[in-house]
């Protein structure tokens, strides 16, 4: 075991070290990959030659984590302001507007925050970028966030000095598509560690006395979400409440929200939700205040999702049009898409069936569009049942060709049932 993670360490120094490849993709588990984020951090702590900036916050929804990443760093930038200003030196520039412009990209935000730290921290040190965020539920998300990091077709000049520290999933996702690819720039190594150790290591961060306070309390959020992977509910709540107190105090407003909204996802999960509402409305509160996009849609998407299972229709609608609205604010695809499909069972139910269908149709399509062949193939499920339930057999036939035209499903998914009454509704 500690052989294994000496290699890491040294593999980790090594590349950081090396001219020539820019990017480090890390392969393995949430937990196996909290230990290299730990890594960086001693680095930081230890290295007074480069720069690090470590990004380990949780990753369900790819423009929440883009935030906080802005966050942080603009409070790293002041306090580095400061201190040039107590020096007498020139301070470095704000952040570009394009980085706050939630009409562009997340790939193109992200390249223009590398190029602005590229270009304005002083030389000739490096910048190590570690974008490790635990857990990763919105894969897709993320790997559109890192589009530019992984010289596709080449190593771009203002990667020079950069070097990126990124990670996969489990089971990687990335790794196999650059390998596809035959894409020779950017490395990749499996982090293959015993899970109950590195557990232990982040239970260790949480309660060290000596550790700075925000790298205990983003432990504990990182060991809830962990509690919540596993199923333990409660606890996940307990640790998501302590972390919430903390950031309330400290006036973090955006980890606020983070705090309420993951609290309300381990209620929902365990089916609880009348409460979760709440907390997805406590969310809401606060990204509203602080116009925080990413964190105003997964609360209208979580508030909507709650009330469809109350069987609260058109506070359902409500939320799911706004989530759907966001989603495509943020240039998210993928949670457009998820929106939509709810958002055509709220107005079912109330039976506004062309509104349904009209969504559905759209949503499928975007879906495809994007290649998010398992959402198209959910939607797809739901406008077939829907026909088959309303006797529109040539209409179903037709969208059973298109489904078989996106191949079978890794998943097993049973098409939902549609509210009682509602199909016969449907325009002819």
């Amino acid at each position: 075991m500690f052989r294994a993670i000496e290699t890491l360490q040294r593999s980790l120094r090594e590349f950081i070290e090396q001219p020539d490849y820019p990017t480090l993709i890390l392969g393995g588990t949430d937990a196996a990959l909290m230990l290299p984020t730990r890594m960086l951090s001693s680095f930081d702590a230890q290295d007074d030659a480069n720069y690090y900036l470590c990004f380990p916050q949780p990753c369900t929804e790819a423009g929440a984590y883009f935030a906080e990443m802005l966050a942080t760093l603009e409070q790293q930038l002041e306090a580095l302001n400061a201190e040039l200003s107590a020096q007498k030196a020139e301070p470095l520039p704000p952040l570009p507007p394009v980085v706050h412009d939630t009409r562009q990209p997340l790939a193109r935000r992200l390249e223009t925050l590398v190029c602005h730290f590229g270009e304005h921290l002083p030389e000739p040190s490096l910048i190590v970028w570690g974008l490790l965020p635990s857990p990763l539920t919105d894969v897709a998300g993320y790997r559109a966030l890192v589009e530019p990091l992984l010289a596709t077709t080449a190593v771009q000049p203002w990667m020079e000095r950069h070097r990126f520290v990124l990670r996969d999933a489990a089971p990687p996702v990335i790794g196999p598509e650059l390998q596809r690819a035959k894409n020779d720039r950017v490395l990749v190594i499996d982090v293959a560690l015993d899970n109950r150790q590195v557990l232990s290591g982040l239970v260790q961060a949480a309660s060290d006395p000596s550790a700075p306070k925000d790298e205990r309390v983003l432990a504990l959020v990182q060991l809830g979400a962990v509690d919540q992977a596993f199923r333990r509910y409660p606890e996940a709540f307990e640790k998501y409440g302590v972390a919430f107190n903390y950031y309330a105090e400290t006036g973090n407003k955006p980890m606020q929200a983070v705090c309420l909204t993951n609290a309300g996802h381990a209620l929902a999960q365990a089916g609880q939700w009348e409460r979760a509402l709440t907390l997805y409305r406590q969310s809401l509160a606060i990204s509203v205040e602080i116009q925080s996009l990413p964190t105003m849609q997964a609360g209208t998407y979580g508030a909507g999702s709650c009330c469809l299972e109350l069987r609260r229709w058109a506070e359902a609608e409500g939320y799911l049009h706004y989530a759907n609205e966001l989603a495509g604010k943020l240039y998210d695809p993928y949670a457009k898409c998820e929106a939509m499909e709810k958002l055509g069972l709220a107005r079912l139910a109330q039976g506004k069936v062309d509104a349904c269908m009209d969504i559905w149709v759209k949503g499928k399509e975007l879906a495809k569009q994007f290649g998010h062949d398992q959402g198209a193939r959910s939607i797809l499920d739901r406008m077939i049942a829907l026909c088959r339930a309303a006797r529109l057999d040539a209409r179903a036939d037709a969208l059973e060709r298109e489904r078989q035209a996106l191949g079978p499903s890794p998943f097993e998914v049973a098409p939902s049932s549609t509210p009682a009454g509602a199909a016969a509704r449907v325009a002819r």
